[in-house]
């Protein structure tokens, strides 16, 4: 039985989590972080109000199990969260996204791993793999420095999740990239997030420089994530058994979603006031082409809606199941994602040309919108060229594929 001085240690859990309820919470926020958004811009991190009414709502801890005082939601209940959160903000969402999902992460690791980062109650990790740092080893565990840009939540964050390589006493280097969890007490938060886009989530550079970091706080890549430790006693919620990287791309792609659900909804108002200049129109909407069009766009997003929702509805119910996913399934829930950000990216294009210059105006948030869903569909874990290729190698049987099957 684990120690009664740990945060909420039970590992069974037979409570009914009340999602509806939680997205509810975060859709009646859309008002507040749509106002908020503008200073979280010019901040270029969230704002403190926006922070404290994100955690008022519990929406930091919405995806950590409930053993460590989450809300141990699923994963199709928490994307839906946050396409309600990516309507009002999405630097607020995405924020959320990777907090909640790299602090799940954290909940995968060893015993002795989890009871040091939530010995306090629920955490918050944010995290970067790449480029890795140094950790070289010394008696009793290692020191470790380097530099994670992009490091997204790190404001908000307790704890740092970090890529390295690491060095043997021996100066020898083990091989692959392994993590190493660092407290944001011993790290510095370098201001160096200058973007087009998403500039409100402060994803700034953390810097470390010869951090002691003891063997337990080391996650080796021979035995990462998940890794059935005997005698495990942290383990048992449903979302120990998700697909890491899949689930995290997938949970990404729900907030764009919704803020490119938030995009179309600005110009179904936008074209049942405005003229279509150069026309005898007297409303943009008077144009059948117009009205075609959003239609067509509204199409788009509601099957990219239906794309994203059921691969993570399989995510749950193969999950509660204890069912593996094999490459080939992986890879085909890679090109799920694939269509997902075409139908996205096609959609906001469009939209924008409906909208025409004042859309372009930086006092019209679909600018911000368009700004923010662009950047965040150029992340590396989304590359759709890269989704298919996987997926048709794997589908034709061409072994080795392009990537490790870890990193589908």
């Amino acid at each position: 039985m684990m120690s009664k001085s740990l945060h909420n240690p039970t590992n069974s859990m037979v409570e009914t989590v009340d999602e509806q309820a939680i997205i509810a919470r975060m859709r009646a926020l859309k008002p507040f972080l749509q106002e908020e958004a503008v200073r979280n811009e010019r901040l270029r991190s969230l704002t403190k109000e926006t922070e404290a009414a994100l955690r008022e709502a519990g929406a930091f801890k919405m995806f950590t199990p409930r053993r460590w005082g989450g809300s141990g939601m699923s994963v199709s209940g928490f994307c839906r969260a946050q396409v309600e959160v990516g309507k009002g903000d999405l630097a607020a969402a995405w924020v959320l996204q990777i907090l909640n999902t790299t602090t799940w992460i954290g909940s995968l690791t060893s015993d002795a791993l989890q009871e040091t980062l939530f010995a306090k109650g629920p955490a918050l990790i944010c995290g970067v793999l790449n480029p890795p740092g140094k950790a070289r080893q010394v008696d009793g565990g290692y020191k470790v420095s380097g530099r994670w840009p992009y490091s997204s939540g790190s404001a908000q964050a307790d704890w740092m999740m970090a890529g390295c390589q690491i060095i043997n006493k021996d100066d020898s280097q083990a091989p692959g990239v392994h993590v190493v969890y660092l407290p944001m007490s011993q790290v510095t938060i370098v201001d160096s997030w200058f973007v087009t886009g998403l500039q409100g989530t402060g994803s700034d550079t953390v810097v470390a420089d010869d951090v002691f970091v003891p063997d337990h706080m080391v996650v080796k890549a021979d035995k990462s994530f998940g890794y059935a430790e005997t005698r495990k006693r942290h383990v048992g919620a449903t979302s120990d058994r998700l697909p890491i990287l899949a689930t995290a791309r997938m949970g990404n792609l729900a907030q764009l979603l919704g803020g490119a659900q938030q995009m179309l909804e600005l110009i179904e108002a936008d074209v049942i006031r405005k003229p279509l200049i150069g026309t005898t129109y007297a409303k943009k909407s008077d144009a059948g082409v117009i009205v075609h069009d959003i239609g067509r766009i509204a199409a788009q997003l509601d099957n990219a809606e239906l794309i994203l929702f059921d691969a993570l509805k399989q995510f749950d119910d193969r999950a509660a199941a204890g069912e593996f996913w094999s490459d080939v399934e992986l890879s085909r829930c890679k090109a799920q994602g694939s269509q997902v950000v075409g139908l996205i990216h096609r959609s906001i294009e469009e939209i924008m040309f409906l909208g025409g210059s004042s859309a372009f105006a930086l006092s019209n948030p679909l600018q911000r919108y368009w700004r923010d869903i662009h950047i965040a569909l150029r992340h590396i874990l989304h590359m759709p060229q890269i989704g298919y290729e996987l997926y048709g190698r794997d589908r034709m049987g061409l072994k080795p594929n392009i990537s490790p099957p870890g990193s589908y």
